[in-house]
């Protein structure tokens, strides 16, 4: 192999281990997200969206800075498997069951010290570590100074607006933002629900009493006016029977018959 051949591929070596160089030292920030780098000497810097030469040795992370939602929801095509209803208490000692809606953000001008907060966790992290109990502890804080029927009835939006107050400023101390919390479904103490259930069904069946008393009533009134309609027809029937009636219908019946002998209106026939 002369020199020239091997010139030309040590060339080509060097281009090639350069190009594998530069592309294992190149990181891409996705849009809509915030990259943080960490180099080996504990530098944390932040860089944008886009491609970005970062050297070898040099760790990143990238969040994104567009609204996350916090589904957490008895039914799993809301908040899927791991985010269920759960309870809150109040200030009458009760537990009532609840689905909420939490929307947020991380905010672009702390994201470096979140990422050293939570070690260079990713968002999944931020969200079941941070904002999940977060927002159960505040809601909570906040629940248990209104009763039960304060939560599930007419105080409901003035409730849901303090507890987005309280989440901002909670929240905005670990560089999260909050758009907006919210009930999606409050439910009845534990024991609540099946005593309502109850009641209903004996409203039920007492409605259905009523019902029922008031048909026989009606077929009694009924039975009570054809028995005197029956009677007063008997009776004019009676009174119509006078004795020159009954005398002329047993003429009547002689002539027709034979011997007759009329008794209360009803002709006896004796065969001539």
């Amino acid at each position: 192999m002369n020199g020239g051949l091997r010139s030309l591929i040590a060339g080509g070596v060097i281009i090639i281990g350069g190009i594998i160089y530069t592309i294992g030292g190149m990181s891409h920030i996705s849009v809509g997200s915030i990259g943080i780098e960490k180099h080996m000497s504990g530098e944390i810097t932040e860089v944008p969206q886009g491609f970005h030469w970062t050297g070898w040795g040099v760790s990143v992370q990238e969040y994104p800075t567009y609204t996350q939602s916090l589904v957490l929801s008895s039914d799993k095509h809301e908040g899927g498997n791991s985010d269920q209803e759960w309870s809150v208490g109040t200030g009458d000692q009760q537990e009532l069951p609840v689905n909420t809606n939490l929307t947020w953000k991380i905010t672009t001008k702390n994201v470096a010290n979140l990422y050293q907060s939570v070690g260079g966790k990713d968002i999944s992290y931020i969200k079941n570590n941070i904002v999940k109990p977060t927002m159960k502890n505040v809601v909570n804080k906040i629940t248990h100074k209104y009763s039960w029927n304060d939560i599930k009835g007419s105080k409901q939006a003035d409730i849901t607006e303090e507890i987005n107050l309280a989440l901002d400023k909670e929240l905005a101390k670990q560089g999260i933002e909050v758009g907006t919390f919210g009930f999606t479904h409050v439910g009845s103490p534990a024991g609540m629900a099946q005593t309502q259930a109850q009641l209903a069904t004996s409203e039920l069946n007492v409605k259905k009493a009523l019902a029922d008393q008031e048909k026989a009533k009606i077929e009694n009134q009924t039975k009570i006016l054809n028995a005197e309609a029956d009677a007063k027809a008997n009776k004019i029937l009676s009174d119509s029977l006078t004795p020159e009636l009954l005398k002329k219908m047993e003429m009547d019946a002689r002539q027709k018959w034979g011997w007759v002998t009329v008794q209360g209106g009803t002709p006896l026939v004796q065969a001539k």
